[in-house]
């Protein structure tokens, strides 16, 4: 065991310089986890999280894990989580919530002090449960590899081994853990793979686990080849502006399944796997203008191109500038500069004013329906700002990234696109402000 243990470290390239973060509930993988970095001489650190879960006995196994420790003579990380209280507020399971805030609190630690790996006690037959889980739920390719020997910082140094070979390492070394009672209520989806699902898939293949292991490692094999392929076409369709991320559409229909080449590019973003079959349905629901929405971004489906922009949720409905010769940053960043110069500056990013005409404070909002204003070079004919738009070919995006300047409820300028015609230089002008986007 001591040397497999050794070894698949070696092969996976999971050692460090600084010790390693070991998580530590006072269970038997996790005791023998520690028991092997010790014998193994790899210097190690126990982090142990309370999740007042199981009352007293949750007490418990923090004391035992104290005792471990001192045992050890290693370093004691420990928090106390209010697990049930963060899942309410969440809206997650207490499950979900607790395996979030500890992954919080591990890397958190490894900030703090400069560990290079935390690591978990992760085996073979929970790699197994987790592709059984996955497979139930419903999962792209990524989720039928089961548990990876290392995820960024997160290791799992126990992969190699199964549960029974844990436990026979454990009563061999006289080694002592704490039962954890919950592990065998089938009320939790893993516990009832575990104790019921996993059981009977054995009566129809006593060596179903190791089949299971070698489709694993053969899915894994073949995830590599996908994701190259998915990296080529995410260079090719994935293109990053100040607006956000665009994908021409008709060159993504050229990749089938075009659904699944698509949610690839967007599950970073949080879009799943239905939305993006529906982004390209060809119906009257599902045509250009189409908005879609995941927890932090936005998706809009124009003439050509689908839209993807990051939603900003903190900005107001509108901004005072008070002075000139001021800097704005929020909610774009604009400088405004007086002077006595009248040279005229021809670049849409720039707008050149007369100040006699402007009343303090400008006010910096967005556009609303019926706005309307006097765009320079048209001969002071009125101009709906929604038919501007129009005219420009702006997207939903581009117009709801538009911000309007307006002096005494006139519009002075649309910003980056047209100042108003009552507010340019003129011969009688006298001071200019030169607003810049920065």
């Amino acid at each position: 065991m001591l040397n497999s243990f050794v070894s698949f470290i070696q092969q996976n390239h999971i050692n460090s310089s600084s010790p390693i973060l070991v998580g530590v509930s006072g269970g038997r993988d996790s005791v023998v986890l520690c028991d092997l970095y010790h014998q193994a001489k790899i210097n190690f650190v126990i982090a142990h999280c309370n999740f007042g879960l199981r009352a007293e006995e949750s007490n418990e196994d923090e004391q035992f894990v104290i005792e471990l420790a001192n045992k050890y003579q290693v370093q004691l990380f420990k928090t106390n989580i209010q697990t049930k209280k963060l899942a309410t507020e969440m809206g997650i399971s207490i499950q979900m919530s607790a395996r979030e805030q500890r992954v919080k609190w591990f890397k958190e630690l490894c900030k703090k002090y400069g560990f290079e790996y935390y690591a978990t006690a992760h085996h073979s037959d929970d790699a197994i449960e987790t592709y059984l889980i996955n497979q139930i739920r419903g999962t792209g390719i990524s989720g039928l590899h089961g548990i990876l020997p290392q995820q960024g910082q997160l290791i799992h140094p126990l992969l190699f081994a199964s549960r029974n070979d844990i436990t026979e390492y454990a009563k061999n070394n006289n080694l002592t853990w704490r039962e954890d009672s919950s592990n065998k209520q089938t009320k939790y989806l893993r516990n009832k793979i575990r104790h019921q699902v996993i059981p009977l898939l054995q009566e129809i293949n006593p060596g179903i686990k190791n089949t299971f292991i070698e489709n694993m490692k053969r899915i894994h094999a073949s995830e590599g080849i996908y994701q190259q392929k998915i990296e080529e076409l995410r260079i090719h369709l994935l293109t990053k502006d100040k607006q956000g991320w665009s994908i021409p559409i008709t060159e993504l229909k050229k990749n089938e399944p075009a659904s699944t080449v698509l949610f690839e590019l967007l599950k970073e973003f949080g879009f799943n796997f239905s939305q993006c079959e529906q982004v390209l349905q060809e119906n009257e629901f599902y045509q250009s203008g189409a908005l879609f929405h995941s927890s932090n971004y936005q998706l809009l489906r124009d003439r050509n191109h689908l839209l993807i922009k990051k939603e900003n949720k903190n900005l107001k409905d509108e901004y005072s500038i008070n002075s000139l010769d001021t800097v704005l940053e929020t909610p774009l960043a604009l400088s405004l500069e007086s002077s006595e110069n009248k040279e005229i500056i021809s670049d849409k990013n720039i707008a050149k004013l007369d100040v006699g005409k402007l009343v303090f404070p400008l006010i910096l909002r967005k556009w609303k329906k019926g706005d309307y204003f006097f765009p320079l070079g048209m001969n002071g004919r009125k101009k709906l700002v929604s038919d501007f738009f129009i005219d420009k070919k702006l997207s939903l995006f581009e117009k709801q990234n538009t911000w309007i300047l307006c002096s005494n409820n006139e519009i002075v300028w649309i910003v980056g696109h047209r100042i108003d015609n009552r507010f340019k230089i003129s011969s009688k002008t006298k001071k200019t402000t030169t607003i810049k986007i920065l």
